[in-house]
């Protein structure tokens, strides 16, 4: 009886132990049998997930807060972009402003997105881009518009942060430029759809039903800076990017 009452005793501290509870410590009673020295086992593994748990919980909170401050202190620059433009009418000035103004919101959208999730590592593609989305279609659609976004990307593709920030500046470029150049009449429809292989490939690829590029444009020797971003970022990603001008523009991005 005195066995089984000392085998529950440590039945239930293993539990305790598995629900993150290390309030739970078994009594030795005697020393040199079988039973007290798993006891004591129990008691030492006990201790050392508890330091550990307490540690990851010190790194968790301190990836939070910098997830957060990073995020504050892009939406600061913003506000001094914005209070650099009160008065000012020079229209090529105020396009590059509120373009900055939307890159560095792309990048301080992936902070904003880490800093609400349990593990601040991964970001949702397709939540990412809807909320990008939002944000780009009230800088840049016209009034009244009749510009549908459509998305296939599968909820289960996941980013970390050294991947999002590229991939959320390229969405940007790309998105910004429809919306600003594509529909002059203010009507058509952008897509984007991702997908990975069996391979560990991603395919991404953006498309709009606009009037398209110029037949002579090379997006190797474009000097736009939105055009270089997207070759440059796509290098970044050590990806493969191809240009289609069908019915349109597209872009269809891959990489592993």
């Amino acid at each position: 009886m005195k066995s089984d009452s000392r085998t529950t005793e440590i039945l239930e501290a293993i539990m305790a132990l598995a629900r993150l509870d290390f309030s739970h410590k078994i009594q030795i009673h005697g020393a040199g049998d079988s039973i007290a020295a798993i006891a004591a086992g129990v008691n030492m593994l006990g201790e050392e997930l508890r330091e550990n748990v307490v540690s990851l919980k010190e790194k968790e909170q301190l990836l939070k807060e910098l997830h957060h401050r990073v995020k504050n202190n892009m939406q600061i620059i913003i506000s001094m972009l914005k209070l650099q433009t009160i008065n000012e009418d020079n229209e090529r000035l105020l396009a590059l402003v509120q373009d900055s103004q939307n890159r560095i919101s792309a990048m301080a959208l992936v902070h904003e997105m880490l800093y609400s999730t349990k593990d601040f590592v991964f970001t949702q593609l397709r939540e990412y881009i809807e909320f990008l989305s939002a944000s780009l279609f009230l800088s840049y659609a016209p009034p009244k518009h009749a510009i549908v976004l459509e998305l296939e990307i599968d909820r289960a593709i996941y980013f970390e942060i050294d991947y999002m920030i590229p991939l959320g500046l390229i969405m940007n470029e790309m998105m910004s430029n429809s919306l600003k150049h594509a529909f002059p009449g203010g009507e058509g429809k952008i897509k984007i759809h991702a997908a990975v292989d069996e391979t560990g490939w991603y395919t991404i690829t953006y498309s709009d039903d606009g009037k398209g590029l110029p037949k002579d444009f090379d997006i190797a020797k474009s000097e736009s800076l939105g055009t270089q971003l997207i070759v440059m970022l796509t290098e970044q990603l050590d990806g493969e990017l191809v240009v289609k001008r069908d019915k349109g523009l597209s872009y269809s991005l891959r990489f592993m």
